[in-house]
């Protein structure tokens, strides 16, 4: 229904109003907050080359195919004692109507409006091309400041017969780099540096990072591990498609929930080593397993209407072995008939498949309805406090009392104690080393009953001789 003229001037004043103050908030600046440098231009131009040369690490994956980077890459440059955010963006292109390149475009679009600089990635050795004026076109009507980076510039010769024709963008001077050889990056740092203390930002690397939650989601394929992921965020920051793979990267985003900080990390899909076919997924791959190498807790994502497969069992292994928090997550709770009279069998499915990590707490989700958002922080809080808890001696060698009186045959336990946290590591004094698994086992559980649970954290045993 059309809007009578009064209605309509006052729909117009809104509009201006918010407009103001949009800009009102572009132009006051927060001086504590991190600034964010965007990395934007077409597909395979060094993007992802530039992302990890200036964040001082391989984390974006590169390779000579065309749209390799599909999400959103985050990490912090710091040079010095300044520090700032910089984004690796999928390549603008034009002529692609595949769904996930159509979701990353929008993604970049999205990604404009949140940063405080771009670095627009061009050719310095080939020269430009229409795409590169499409971009040109929508980064002027972003209102951004814009960096123009010549990349591939190794060579004066190539670089001299394109210099002229860069001017034609409309973003001035442009700065030569050459990402592969490394040639001039840290003047493109000291550049960016300048123009974000001109806005206000204070740099100096004062935001305390070591107090982080770290957490990565891991599972296998299409399990919704980025929609849990956007649903913890609070925003689309995840690409997420009904198309299994559609992760490649990891990516991460810092969460404010409480008083508390968390770094939460989506991972590709963990698949099994003989289906692993091309290059870009066994790097994801190797990109997923560091990722849980680096957290403190991890949240394996189950597809509750596939249920537990050996593949999980794996990533659940992975990540026991490594000693890291675990939390087990049945997610697309919403697709299980009558779910709330199945919440014995998928437990009974839990302590008979995933026995050997049977002190994780098990949340359900809905992601796409955000439904078990509250307990999966809960749980991930839990699992974290459990891996820094430090229980008495005494504590410990009056629950094994009992366990001292019988003993398997030659072996004799005389008392132990905790000797370290991330995970609880318990130390015991022995009369030999050769001490059944069985045994150990029957330790651990005496340790969860009668001292703390432990809830979401492995134990680990050590042993050591004693005459």
């Amino acid at each position: 229904m059309p809007l009578n003229p009064r209605d309509q001037k006052q729909e117009q004043l809104k509009t201006e109003e918010n407009v103001k103050q949009e800009n009102k908030t572009r132009d006051t600046v927060d001086a504590s907050k991190i600034p964010t440098v965007l990395i934007v231009g077409k597909s395979n131009v060094g993007k992802s080359t530039l992302f990890n040369k200036l964040i001082g690490k391989r984390k974006s994956i590169v390779a000579d195919e065309q749209g390799t980077t599909r999400d959103a890459v985050i990490d912090r440059v710091v040079y010095s004692d300044k520090m700032f955010q910089l984004v690796d963006t999928c390549g603008i292109f034009e002529g692609k109507e595949d769904e996930i390149y159509e979701k990353s475009k929008e993604f970049t679009l999205k990604a404009l409006q949140e940063s405080d600089l771009i670095l627009f990635v061009v050719d310095g050795k080939n020269g430009l091309s229409s795409e590169d004026y499409t971009i040109a076109d929508m980064l002027r009507k972003s209102g951004v400041d814009v960096i123009l980076v010549a990349n591939k510039s190794e060579s004066e010769k190539n670089y001299s017969k394109v210099y002229p024709e860069l001017f034609s963008l409309g973003f001035g001077e442009p700065f030569p780099v050459s990402a592969e050889q490394s040639k001039n990056l840290d003047e493109l740092v000291e550049l960016i540096i300048t123009k974000l203390e001109e806005k206000g930002y204070d740099l100096s690397k004062t935001q305390k990072f070591e107090n982080l939650i770290r957490v990565t989601i891991v599972g296998r394929p299409n399990a919704g591990k980025s929609s849990l992921f956007n649903m913890i965020v609070k925003e689309e920051r995840a690409l997420v498609t009904p198309i299994a793979g559609t992760t490649r990267d990891t990516i991460d985003e810092i969460v404010k929930i409480g008083d508390k900080s968390y770094l939460f990390v989506d991972t590709a899909g963990l698949r099994k080593k003989s289906r692993i076919e091309d290059f870009i997924e066994r790097v994801s791959t190797f990109r997923t397993i560091d990722a849980i190498e680096r957290s403190d807790v991890v949240v394996l994502v189950i597809d509750s209407t596939e249920g537990i497969t050996r593949q999980d069992q794996r990533i659940a292994g992975l990540a026991e072995k490594n000693g890291k928090g675990i939390v087990v997550v049945f997610n697309k709770w919403d697709l299980i008939k009558h779910a709330d009279k199945r919440i014995k069998d998928f437990m009974d499915q839990f302590n008979e498949k995933l026995y050997f990590v049977d002190f994780a707490p098990v949340v359900f989700t809905s992601a796409i309805n955000r439904v078990g958002y509250k307990e999966l922080i809960r749980a991930i809080n839990t699992a974290y406090d459990s891996l820094h808890k430090k229980v008495p001696t005494s504590a410990v060698n009056a629950a094994i009392q009992r366990m001292i009186a019988k003993p398997p045959h030659g072996l004799k336990l005389y008392y132990g104690l905790q000797v370290d946290i991330r995970p609880p590591t318990f130390l015991f004094f022995v009369n030999k080393l050769e001490v059944p698994e069985s045994f150990q086992n029957a330790i651990r559980k005496t340790i969860r009953e009668q001292v703390d649970p432990f809830t979401g954290a492995p134990i680990f045993l050590k042993f050591k001789e004693r005459q």
